[in-house]
């Protein structure tokens, strides 16, 4: 019965993985022009840019918006970011600063104060994946069109927490608009989830600006809000006399991560946490459960980052497919494992503070201190879900059981089709 309950859990969940994949993947293919209006001017020369991002050629697709434009041919930009030892340049000490003069669209506001928390370093930029973005540029204000990032780079990990940067160099070849954001891998909606979008134009600045190729970083108000932005973008000016250098010169780069990015804090730390609200209440055989549940959902994102550094070269999403099974059928069967045939006080109770105290190390060992509204009720409808079945387990009442794996399983499908 039990081997069928599993058999059960992965069949439906794989089900649901493979419908939100084609749901997922569509897109318009005849794009609309944003409105005039919208668009911004990121330099001199007479070039636009529409300040977003979008899952389709549209503007109802519209995503995160573009927080960096870093001034520079795009060639130089991506060298900036990716292999700083390939850039050699010339320029006066005199001639670094913050930019008065930059020009994103008439009438903004420039920021003189550009300031990074303390305490924060930087990692190296490597290619990185992630979904299609799309957002619009135009050699003048009526004529356009929607084009792919270029590129995307990251630091941290995709299975974990990561600083992630979309380029889109611009049609007129001398700047390149950036949509840098932190984000985490959320193992039960097998997606990532954006923490910031300011976060990201910080890391980026931060990066760059005591580097000796750049000019002036500024920030300069736009007004145009949405997608994270709260209508400020950072610009980046390279020095006009930057040019390739034959590989005679290098430049070391920082090395470390943002807080948004650090790793998992060691399972024992956590685990040691987690064990000492039970040490006087709860018998050493009861705190079995909870302390299992903790072990199942910190063990499995610590595998996965392992494995993505162990094979670079291979897809994250791989060991996505492979570790999620363990996430979906392992509360539930562990659960019935232990408390089955046995008079346990209050199981449905501790497999909850379990799953719960799991949900709130994971995210705590990333980071993470905002969590969005949609993500709290799909983790306490999953908590209150696990306990409903734990309790009927124990208690032998098939009924409470049953509506608890049912609720369980609903809330997984919800959240892979992206209703939660």
């Amino acid at each position: 019965m039990r081997y069928r309950l599993a058999l059960l859990i992965v069949t439906i969940v794989t089900a649901g993985v493979v419908g939100s994949a084609f749901l997922g993947s569509g897109g318009a293919e005849a794009g609309e022009r944003p409105p005039a209006e919208q668009l911004l001017r990121p330099s001199e020369a007479e070039s636009f840019v529409w300040p977003y991002t979008s899952r389709s050629h549209t503007t109802e697709g519209r995503t995160l918006a573009l927080n960096v434009i870093v001034v520079g041919s795009p060639g130089e930009v991506r060298a900036a970011l990716t292999d700083r030892s390939e850039l050699a340049w010339e320029t006066a000490e005199s001639d670094r600063g913050v930019d008065d003069n930059a020009t994103l669209a008439e009438n903004i506001t420039v920021s003189e104060n550009v300031t990074l928390g303390e305490n924060v370093t930087f990692s190296a930029w490597n290619p990185a994946r992630g979904a299609a973005r799309y957002t619009y540029v135009a050699d003048n204000a009526s004529s356009g069109q929607w084009v792919h990032s270029e590129y995307q780079l990251a630091t941290g990990t995709y299975l974990g927490g990561r600083t992630h940067i979309r380029a889109y160099p611009g049609p007129s070849d001398n700047w390149t608009a950036l949509q840098a954001h932190t984000e985490y891998w959320d193992w039960y909606r097998l997606r990532h989830t954006v923490t910031g979008v300011s976060e990201g134009a910080r890391v980026v600045e931060g990066d760059l600006r005591d580097e000796p190729f750049v000019v002036g970083v500024s920030r300069v108000y736009h007004g145009h809000r949405g997608g994270g932005s709260d209508g400020w973008m950072t610009v980046i000016e390279l020095s006009s006399a930057i040019r390739r250098a034959s590989g005679t010169s290098s430049l070391g780069v920082p090395g470390g991560l943002p807080a948004s990015g650090a790793s998992v804090v060691p399972a024992a730390a956590l685990l040691a946490i987690a064990v000492s609200p039970f040490r006087r209440r709860v018998p050493v055989r009861d705190a079995a459960l909870p302390l299992a549940m903790v072990a199942l959902v910190l063990g499995v994102r610590s595998v996965g980052i392992a494995a993505e550094s162990l094979f670079p070269a291979a897809n994250p999403k791989v060991f996505a497919a492979m570790l999620y099974p363990v996430l979906v059928a392992g509360p539930p069967a562990i659960a019935a494992q232990i408390v089955h045939d046995r008079s346990t006080k209050h199981a449905g109770l501790l497999a909850a503070v379990g799953l719960g105290a799991g949900f709130v190390l994971d995210l705590g060992g990333l980071g993470v201190n905002v969590v969005p509204i949609d993500l709290v009720l799909q983790r306490t409808a999953l908590i209150a879900a696990l306990g409903l079945f734990t309790h009927g387990v124990a208690r032998g009442d098939r009924t409470a059981a049953g509506v608890g794996l049912a609720v369980w399983l609903i809330v997984l499908a919800a959240s892979l089709l992206g209703l939660l």
